[in-house]
């Protein structure tokens, strides 16, 4: 809980400073590649997180990663900052809260969708679409399977669960009978 607080302020930070500027997208793609680039170097990856080198010389290593890669001034300072603080290891939970500001910004937001059996396309873009319009934003919905549903569907979408599966019915039923 803690770590997703501390995300959220240094995602809120640089997005704000990317949003005036207009430069959001730029920086949600410098992000990317700069944990792209630390997850394929996994040696370079620990020089720079674990503190057991002393912070000028990851700060030095960060410098150069920051100049190779061509990283915007914002970001590179949110990069030494989350260095000096011992932070780098709060990167990809940065850059997930990072993704969903962006993606509020532009109307759009993701989901889970469980069914008990497999789903086709169409179905899945049909209540993509359906809930679209109820929330006025677009959709994107990642689908699970999960056999113990019995049949129906189950979606969440930012904390908001909405279960139309048939275990929900007969679990809803069986409270109706006890309580009569």
């Amino acid at each position: 809980m803690i770590s997703q607080s501390i995300a959220k302020r240094y995602a809120k930070g640089l997005f704000n400073v990317g949003e005036k500027n207009g430069k959001y997208k730029e920086y949600q793609a410098e992000i990317e590649g700069v944990l792209s680039v630390l997850d394929k170097e996994e040696r370079l990856k620990r020089a720079i997180v674990l503190p057991l080198v002393e912070v000028e010389k990851r700060k030095e290593v960060l410098s150069d990663v920051m100049k190779s890669l061509k990283i915007s001034s914002p970001l590179a300072s949110m990069f030494t900052m989350l260095l000096e603080k011992n932070r780098m290891g709060y990167l990809n939970l940065i850059r997930d809260v990072y993704n969903d500001l962006v993606d509020e910004k532009e109307g759009r937001v993701k989901g889970t969708l469980w069914t008990a059996f497999p789903v086709s396309d169409e179905i899945k873009v049909k209540i993509e679409k359906e809930l679209g319009t109820r929330l006025s934003k677009k959709v994107t919905l990642a689908v699970q399977e999960d056999k113990n549903l019995i049949g129906g569907v189950k979606v969440a979408i930012k904390g908001t669960i909405i279960d139309g599966s048939v275990k929900r019915q007969l679990h809803t039923l069986q409270e109706n009978i006890l309580k009569e």
